[in-house]
């Protein structure tokens, strides 16, 4: 495990209910506090495919990409919002990934279909059937009893995730199988007119609150037109929001 080098169980990352915290979409920051939370775990999850068949995977080769879905109904997706808010609120997922065994290398795609960044500056995208040795997730980066803050993802509403796999073992086939360790949040979002100097004060770091990157990776996702309108959400700079009084 990795945790010395800055890594954290995603546990110790959970919000509490009031907790400030300023959402990065490709917009701006979206600024709320929590209302409410749910922590979801689902372990053991073994890797399924459309059809709610275990994916085994032989030796050295690659998976291709698979959505989190239910064994129990595979129309339904683990990881996903289908509705922008709930019980009057905006709501997001917030959580990680463990995964086992050793062997299995997996790439996470999010939103799906979307080819994964190279990251350094400078690296092409990531090619999981090439089994690449970067841009991947594994046990040591986030063990299955413990996921790890290695990848945080913050889920919003409509968007659906994925992942390729890639099987190290060049000798024996292995079967994917992950620890989802997710908390859903229902967030009161803040209006710049009606709670500018608590957002001012969030940017400016002035009280403890806690910055996501909606989305993972290098850039975050769009908030998109129907979240901004159904989560009365103005995204600001963080200029801007020091700014507000």
């Amino acid at each position: 495990m990795y945790y010395g080098l800055g890594i954290q169980p995603i546990r110790t990352k959970f919000l509490q209910p009031n907790y400030l915290l300023a959402l990065e979409f490709k917009e701006g920051f979206v600024f709320g506090r929590v209302v409410r939370r749910r922590i979801c775990r689902y372990k053991p999850y073994p890797v399924i495919d459309a059809n709610g068949n275990t994916v085994d995977i032989s030796p050295s080769s690659h998976q291709t990409e698979l959505r989190f879905r239910d064994p129990r109904n595979t129309k339904n997706d683990i990881l996903y919002l289908d509705t922008a808010t709930n019980a009057g609120y905006a709501w997001i997922l917030h959580g990680s990934i463990g995964i086992k065994p050793q062997y299995i290398y997996m790439y996470p795609k999010f939103p799906e279909g979307k080819e994964i960044p190279g990251k350094f500056p400078s690296l092409d995208p990531i090619r999981p059937a090439s089994g690449d040795d970067f841009g991947y997730v594994n046990s040591d980066l986030s063990p299955y009893e413990d996921p790890s803050d290695y990848v945080e993802y913050v889920i919003p509403p409509g968007l659906h995730m994925a992942a390729e796999y890639y099987n190290k073992d060049s000798s024996r086939s292995h079967q994917p199988v992950l620890h989802l360790l997710f908390s859903v949040y229902w967030i009161q979002v803040l209006k710049p007119d009606k709670h500018g100097k608590l957002i001012s004060d969030i940017a400016a770091r002035r009280v403890p609150a806690a910055f996501l990157t909606v989305g993972f990776g290098n850039t975050p996702v769009d908030l998109g037109d129907k979240l901004k309108k159904e989560w009365e959400a103005v995204p600001l700079t963080l200029d801007e929001a020091v700014e507000l009084r």
